[in-house]
């Protein structure tokens, strides 16, 4: 994603565009909004993954379930994406039917049906979403990770949110969070793929500049309740639409936003909140039992600065040193020399706000999870002290540079990266400026920064032993 410059377009209704060709046949739009599990009102966890999953659900022209068939029947998928920071729905087709996605995309961005028979539908689809992850055996860890690793911020909900928060919502609630959160003055559409410049910018025109921006809302409802953090964390999804047959484009008639009665209008929200994160003040160990898990586990938690800050290239560095493919050094010491791991992670979640370092091992056979621990911890530390090789450094550059550089790139996972960077980054095209900067870091250069960050950093230890008593509500 180096070059040409990603520079969003802008409509006169204030949505963002861009787009960017990619070789072969098919065609990528993502409509994302810049509203995620961060946004959602205190007690109303979810509530903007409800309100994506009314968006995709049905509109004024398309019955519920028809949006999927219209793509199905094009021979193309789509899914549903929420985060803590963003909410994004997704479509890839053949490169013929661009047009026809273009107008389904406008038409559920302009005339979402937000009634109560759309919204009970979109509320049993985020409880089927809720509880898919927890059928995993290591998501009481997961869920700690979220809960624990973040200490004020929302990002500790996660973003599929809690089913039983949104039960006694309204419509006009929902509408109200709807036209506040979701405008086309708050999306940017990113088109990636085979396409025809000139065709694209004027479908672009004429479907989605007739949207009607959303009326400034000078209040939406006060939907507080008991404070309370979601059962899970955020995921992609699929869209949960069931499947069959369709029409083709046609020019839309816009009507403005549906009016939410004044008994909904209580609590300002003309703007995202800035939200900062408390700094962990010392490190702390929690236990947790796995019940149904083959092995026990163990996490290390460390707090990252905001994903746009400046030091995120070096963290980026750091972790593809550490963690990033086979011949990471945590696999290298935990898996294949001593035999303590059956399998690890070295993540980097950087949000928008906050962030988390998390490295995550399973115990080999045998291993339980406070030596786990240990030893993970001892490999994380040990690169401020140890000298990195020149070897070493141009093999995690030339893994993050294969991460970074688009030329390979199917057209659905540039669409991806491209509007994920602008929601949680502000900028589509951060991936290369980051590149720029970890291009010149040297090993010296990594090892002073790790001894700051990290060695010298309080850390959170999650010990999670196969049906132990447990120590902490994950």
């Amino acid at each position: 994603m180096s070059a040409p410059p990603l520079e969003p377009q802008r409509l006169p209704n204030g949505l963002l565009w861009l787009a960017r060709p990619v070789p072969g046949s098919q065609v990528a739009v993502r409509v994302v909004y810049r509203c995620g599990g961060r946004d959602d009102p205190t007690g109303r966890s979810g509530l903007s993954h409800l309100v994506l999953r009314l968006i995709a659900g049905a509109s004024r022209y398309l019955e519920p379930g028809q949006f999927h068939r219209l793509i199905a029947s094009a021979g193309g998928r789509t899914r549903i994406e929420i985060d803590e920071d963003f909410a994004a729905l997704q479509t890839v087709v053949p490169a013929p039917q661009l047009e026809r996605v273009l107008w389904a995309e406008a038409e559920l961005m302009s005339n979402p049906r937000l009634d109560p028979d759309t919204l009970a539908s979109a509320r049993q689809q985020l409880r089927q979403a809720v509880q898919e992850p927890l059928l995993n055996p290591y998501a009481r860890l997961d869920l700690a990770v979220q809960r624990h690793g973040y200490l004020t911020h929302p990002y500790q909900r996660g973003a599929l949110g809690d089913p039983e928060q949104l039960k006694d919502l309204d419509i006009d609630a929902v509408r109200a969070f709807h036209a506040a959160r979701f405008g086309c003055d708050r999306a940017l559409l990113v088109v990636t793929g085979a396409f025809d410049e000139g065709a694209l910018a004027r479908w672009v025109m004429h479907y989605f500049g007739s949207i009607r921006p959303p009326m400034a809302p000078s209040a939406v409802t006060a939907l507080t309740a008991a404070p309370a953090v979601s059962p899970t964390a955020s995921a992609t999804l699929a869209s949960g639409l069931p499947a069959s047959s369709s029409s083709g484009p046609a020019a839309v008639p816009v009507t403005p936003p549906a009016a939410v009665s004044p008994a909904a209008s209580v609590a300002s929200v003309a703007e995202p909140r800035e939200l900062r994160e408390s700094r962990r003040p010392q490190s702390q160990t929690l236990k947790l039992s796995l019940a149904q898990a083959p092995l026990p586990a163990a996490a290390l938690v460390w707090q990252v600065p905001r994903a746009d800050d400046p030091s995120l290239p070096t963290w980026q560095l750091a972790q593809a040193l550490l963690g990033l493919g086979r011949s990471g050094r945590l696999t290298d010491t935990l898996v294949d020399e001593k035999a303590l791991a059956h399998q690890l992670s070295l993540r980097l979640d950087a949000h928008r706000d906050a962030g988390l370092l998390v490295a995550q091992a399973l115990a080999a056979h045998g291993q339980t999870a406070a030596p786990l621990a240990q030893a993970l911890q001892q490999e994380v530390l040990r690169l401020a002290d140890e000298a990195i090789t020149d070897e070493e450094l141009g093999k995690a550059k030339a893994l993050l540079r294969r991460e970074t550089l688009s030329a390979e790139w199917t057209a659905d996972r540039l669409a991806r990266a491209l509007g994920t960077a602008w929601a949680v980054r502000g900028d589509a095209g951060a991936a290369a400026k980051d590149m720029a900067v970890w291009i010149k870091l040297g090993g010296a250069d990594v090892q002073q920064f790790w001894r700051r960050q990290v060695v010298q950093a309080p850390v959170l230890t999650l010990l999670a032993d196969v049906g132990a008593a447990a120590g902490v509500a994950a």
